[in-house]
């Protein structure tokens, strides 16, 4: 005859036979849904993934390339520039050597305009005209006027006082370092007919050239 702990055992092992019997319908939902689960968590990260990377593609094109910086120079030469800008003619106007010029000299003035790059040295001579007297030079220049076969002399000099004779050399030129190239240099030539030349009735001129070195 069975023991009662015999029959106890075989009590117990009945039951959770009986008890998987029953509920073996329950776990294979729970595993197909965890497997399911499972395929949908991997789905989503492979998803998430994939956006992830395309996210960052996207924004690699819009931001492009890192910009690369450089430089380079600006160079330029300022030269050292002249030119006459304008010229006012020395008009004499009428000489009369038998009254009033003849003790009295007969004066005129004109001017130079030059204009130049600021800085610039420059240094303006007067040529000794067209019919310079025999002897003429650019150190002592003597300047005539003619009228047909006739000539007129005078002088062109630095100063109002008819003192400083202009010529055309280092020595009696007029030098002057220019300022502003907006604003000419304007030079005075103060021109002189002695008095009481003997010449014939007519008009006299000269044409006189003017060089600017720098």
């Amino acid at each position: 005859m069975p023991s009662s702990r015999a029959r106890s055992n075989d009590g117990l092992g009945s039951d959770r036979g009986r008890i998987e019997a029953a509920c073996k319908p329950c776990f294979i939902p729970l595993r197909e849904n965890r497997m399911k689960n499972q395929i949908i968590l991997a789905r989503t990260g492979k998803l998430l993934f994939t956006a992830i990377a395309a996210a960052l593609l996207a924004g690699t094109a819009l931001a492009g390339p890192s910009p690369q910086t450089g430089s380079f120079q600006v160079t330029a030469n300022v030269v050292a520039s002249c030119r006459v800008t304008s010229t006012t003619d020395i008009a004499f106007g009428t000489y009369d050597p038998a009254d009033a010029n003849n003790t009295a000299a007969l004066d005129a003035s004109g001017d130079i305009s030059v204009r130049c790059v600021k800085g610039t040295a420059a240094n303006v001579a007067i040529e000794q005209g067209a019919s310079p007297a025999a002897g003429s030079s650019c150190t002592t220049p003597l300047r005539r006027m003619a009228g047909g076969t006739e000539f007129l002399s005078y002088g062109i000099f630095q100063d109002a006082a008819r003192t400083t004779v202009w010529g055309c050399t280092t020595t009696n030129d007029q030098s002057f370092t220019a300022t502003s190239v907006a604003t000419p240099t304007t030079l005075s030539t103060y021109g002189r007919i002695p008095a009481g030349q003997d010449v014939g009735v007519g008009a006299f001129a000269d044409t006189v050239n003017v060089t600017v070195t720098f």
